[in-house]
């Protein structure tokens, strides 16, 4: 195996491990915006909005709503959303 392609190995098997290290560092993130959220009421604020628009809109959309507003996981919007079905 030619020097070029060990090194080329090497480099994305480093560039695979940096991705998988973000990857989790954005979990951890998303994770404690939500413990931020609850413990500032900005929690409560987000199921008011949701349930407003669900009133107006399909499941669906109101939780793409909420994840594009507030940056939240597609799993803690729909838990907010099903929380205010």
């Amino acid at each position: 195996m030619p020097w070029s392609d060990i090194s080329s190995l090497i480099i994305i098997l480093v560039l695979l491990g940096w991705c998988f290290s973000l990857m989790r560092k954005n979990d951890a993130l998303k994770r404690e915006n939500i413990k931020l959220l609850e413990g500032t009421g900005k929690y409560e604020d987000i199921k008011s909005e949701a349930k407003e628009i669900l009133s107006t809109s399909t499941e669906v959309k109101t939780v793409k709503s909420v994840r594009e507003k507030h940056g939240l996981s597609l799993l803690d919007a729909k838990k907010i959303v099903d929380s205010v079905k």
